[in-house]
């Protein structure tokens, strides 16, 4: 059982690619006086049954006065639908999750408990309802219900990407400003 809550913050970069960057510009700069030059590359190194989380949620910029909902969508190229009297404009990005198991296992994903994340700021909480999980072509959806998705991994090296989206619940009149929540992924690998 691994658990990552989304509110941390991880950088992710591709090693490889970023080695086969020094090496080329290694191996095709031709023989003149030396130089030197920094790069900075960060990663991560996956563990078997692990999680990494590489994006944060964001429903973008909301404007309106009236009560509605913005409806995202938990894939590749993300929506964010606004109810009549809502309009949604900027980044809309689900939460974006990297896991690593073994490939033909199976492995649970746990919605946020309740199904709920809720949002503070300076006005009344907003809550974030009616969760979304979406696997990459690295998951097969196997089975679901109202507290989990079940996905078989079918990448070679076990590796697999999902997001979560969901449906943003803005109250009347709602007080302008950032609202920021936290919630609880859990995997459970069989």
């Amino acid at each position: 059982m691994n658990r990552v809550k989304s509110s941390l913050r991880v950088y992710h970069a591709a090693f490889l690619t970023m080695l086969a960057l020094c090496l080329g510009m290694a191996l095709s700069t031709p023989a003149m006086a030396q130089s030197q030059r920094s790069i900075e590359v960060r990663m991560a190194i996956f563990e078997g049954l692990s999680i990494v989380k590489t994006r944060d949620m964001d429903f973008g910029d909301i404007i309106g006065t009236t009560a509605g909902t913005v409806v995202m969508t938990a894939t590749t190229s993300p929506t964010c639908t606004a109810s009549v009297g809502l309009v949604q404009i900027n980044t809309c990005q689900p939460a974006e999750f990297v896991g690593a198991g073994q490939s033909g296992q199976r492995v649970r994903v746990r919605r946020p408990v309740g199904n709920l994340i809720t949002l503070t700021g300076p006005g009344a909480d907003m809550t974030v309802t009616d969760i979304t999980i979406n696997g990459d072509p690295s998951l097969t959806p196997v089975r679901s219900n109202i507290n989990w998705e079940r996905f078989l991994i079918n990448s070679t090296d076990g590796t697999f990407i999902f997001r979560v989206g969901g449906t943003l619940n803005v109250n009347a009149n709602q007080a302008p400003g950032v609202y920021n929540g936290s919630f609880e992924i859990r995997l459970d690998y069989q």
